[in-house]
């Protein structure tokens, strides 16, 4: 009886006072789909030819992406414990199907893409 009411008190302490310690830190995922969004700009570089030692000015235009991501577990099967999630937006360009690595930060399901992994 003693141990079961610790066991209350220690799962009601987690849940409300360390929710973060509950997921993982870092998760697989599978990449579902990919739409590309609107673009952005990275502007005032300098461009180095190493070889000639020459250099210019330039900017880089890029596109934002949108993924739905499905979880894995550690050996890439998709994991039961987390739903599809949606509307994930990033700069990281990665192929639907592709597995990716996504941290999971202060122990809340919106993950931010690391990068592309293989298994």
């Amino acid at each position: 009886m003693l141990a079961e009411m610790i066991q209350a008190v220690i799962r009601k302490t987690l849940a409300v006072d360390y929710s973060h310690l509950q997921l993982p830190g870092i998760v697989l995922v599978r990449i579902e789909s990919a739409r590309k969004l609107d673009s952005y700009e990275i502007k005032e570089l300098t461009l180095t030819n190493e070889d000639e030692g020459k250099s210019c000015r330039g900017h880089i235009e890029a596109n934002w992406y949108e993924y739905k991501l499905t979880v894995l577990d550690r050996f890439g099967s998709p994991d039961p414990a987390f739903p599809a999630i949606p509307e994930i937006k990033s700069r990281k360009q990665l192929p639907q199907g592709a597995t990716a690595a996504a941290a999971l930060l202060y122990g809340e399901l919106l993950p931010v893409l690391i990068g592309e992994v293989r298994l």
